[in-house]
Order: structure tokens, then sequence, then C-alpha cells
């Protein structure tokens, strides 16, 4: 097994904040997703490959998921109910994970060649929105999928529904390779129009958006893709407007990869290239922790009762791979 993952202690004495994980993965693992009820996560990577983590007090247990595919998979999210989760990832892969039968994956017709990256469902369960590049936006509803119009994007990176289900957010690579004079880096979507909303003169990378768990206000982060150099940005959106803060990276290039509240929205956890980990709390104070690795680190991944948290250990070059 390799160590192709972290847990994060919120609780943890001082000194690495990090505890190395071995994953039963054969190949490098790209995104995960817990279980509702926290019992178990679900992870999915390159190859087709997908493993059920289950915690343990003395020793983890690890299954192996047959998906079926052998398409990289960058993107997993449970149904509310925790009956099912949607994987999706390489030429237009969606799969539905059925925990009612096992784990058994059943490949959707695809409407697209895309490369899909994430998917979030609507909090009432009977929907959810794929995105991917090229502007790509899917809705999936009773095993159809379809595609959703809207405003031009490029490379669409990261998404979530308010807790309300009114709509959602959806975080872009705002390139000028898309045609815009001024790229969007941030759109909404109520589920039948992708709507542009924030537009900027800087080739913009939104990798995460995380709403607060009251709803208040959401997390978006990233940065500067063309300049590794650049300070990375967050930006908070109350619904009405937008409010900015930069984050000097951990490293050379340290550009941040990943951004989540904890669930009881005391704070959020970031994290980033070069092991760079960092916490923030509700009114903007950040602290930068000692992860006690140089990985690439993304998610954070929290378990729903705000015990832990799961990091992956990302590839060496950033490219398009978060």
């Amino acid at each position: 097994m390799d160590t192709q993952l972290y847990i994060y202690d919120p609780h943890a004495a001082v000194g690495s904040a990090l505890t190395p994980l071995e994953s039963a993965a054969k190949k490098p693992l790209r995104w995960a997703a817990w279980h509702p009820d926290g019992s178990s996560c679900l992870l999915a990577g390159n190859g087709g490959a997908a493993v059920r983590y289950v915690p343990g007090d003395k020793s983890p247990r690890w299954e192996q998921i047959d998906t079926g595919t052998k398409h990289n998979l960058r993107g997993v999210a449970f149904a509310p109910d925790g009956d099912r989760a949607l994987l999706v990832g390489n030429r237009g892969a969606v799969l539905l994970y059925d925990g009612r039968t096992g784990g058994a994956c059943r490949e959707f017709s695809s409407p697209t060649s895309e490369n899909l990256r994430r998917a979030a469902w609507h909090p009432d369960g009977h929907t959810a929105l794929i995105i991917g590049n090229s502007g790509t936006v899917l809705r999936y509803a009773d095993g159809t999928l379809t595609p959703v119009p809207g405003d031009r994007a490029h490379t669409l990176r990261a998404v979530a529904w308010r807790p309300d289900g009114a709509y959602a957010l959806v975080g872009a690579y705002a390139s000028r390779w898309a045609g815009y004079p001024r790229p969007h880096a941030l759109y909404r979507c109520d589920g039948d129009y992708l709507q542009a909303m924030l537009t900027s003169d800087d080739e913009d990378d939104f990798v995460a958006v995380a709403w607060h768990p009251g709803g208040r206000r959401a997390l978006i982060a990233g940065g500067a893709l063309a300049d590794a150099s650049a300070l990375n940005k967050l930006v908070i959106y109350d619904g009405g407007g937008f409010t900015y803060q930069t984050v000097a990276p951990a490293a050379p290039g340290g550009a941040l990869l990943g951004a989540a509240w904890h669930p009881d929205g005391t704070h959020a956890l970031l994290c980033g290239e070069g092991g760079a980990l960092l916490t923030m709390t509700e009114d903007g104070i950040i602290e930068k922790l000692e992860s006690g690795t140089a990985d690439n680190l993304v998610g954070p991944f929290w378990r729903p009762d705000g015990s832990s948290a799961l990091l992956l250990r990302g590839p060496q070059r950033r490219t398009y791979t978060v």
C-alpha cells in the first residue's frame, strides 16, 4: 500500500497536524466524499479506481469498488440520503454508485466527451449538477443527464449548492482562451442556467467553493494559474457582494488547492502545494499549520461530525489535476 492520504485531527497536540494513511488503491486518488453518516468515505482516482475507506479504532478497512471503467475519475459526491453517489471523470464518464447493492456502479451514456471534474447534489437529493471542461454543466435527475445552457465558460473547477438549495456557485479557471476580454471566474447555477457573476482582468483559477454551513457566506479559493509566484486569493461572497483576501504561498509556486468549512462553521481548513495547510476563522484570521510534508495537498474532506478530515496527496506538478 502507498501513503496517498493524510488525516487531519483538529484537536491533535502541537506538532505535525497530519498523520499519513496508507491506501489500498492501486492508482493515484483524485477526490473523496464521506457518507452523510460519517461511517465511511468513498474515494476515486485514475484508471477507474475507487475504494471505500471505513475508519476503525485499531485499523481502517478498505474495500475495492469495481467501477467498470478505465477512465480517470476526478469527482465523487454522495446524495443526502447516502444510498447513492455520483462518480465523474474523463471522457464524459458519469457513474452511479449504489450503496444499497453492495457498491455496484452503473455507467451512463453521456451527452459529452469533455473531462468532468465535480458533482454536487441538490440538498433535496433529487437532482445533481456535474461540471467540467469547456464550460460543461450537466443536470442529473432520475438516471438522465441533460446539458445545462448558459453563459460561455472555460474550465469549470468547483461546485457547491447553497445549503437552502436556491442555487449553486461554480468556480472556474477564467482564461482568455475562451475568448473573453474579461474572463469570468465565478458563476451561479439554479439547475436550469449557468450565469456569469464575477469578472476580472486576471486569469484567476478558483479551485474550491465552500458554503458556510449556515448559508451566510461562501468561501472561494484559488489564485492566478498563469503566475505561480502570485499571491493566492480568497473571496467571500455574502449573497450580495464580494470581499477579497490574499494569502502568501507556503512555498515557491505554492498555490491553494482546496478549502472547506468545518461542519460547525467555526473555521475553514485550506490546503495546497508544498504541504500548505492553513486555518481561517469566521473573522478571516489566517493561521499557518505545520503539515509535516512537502506533498501537494488536495481536499480537505471533513468527516460529517468534524472529528477529522482527509487530505489527498496531489500530483507533483500543478496542471489540470485538481
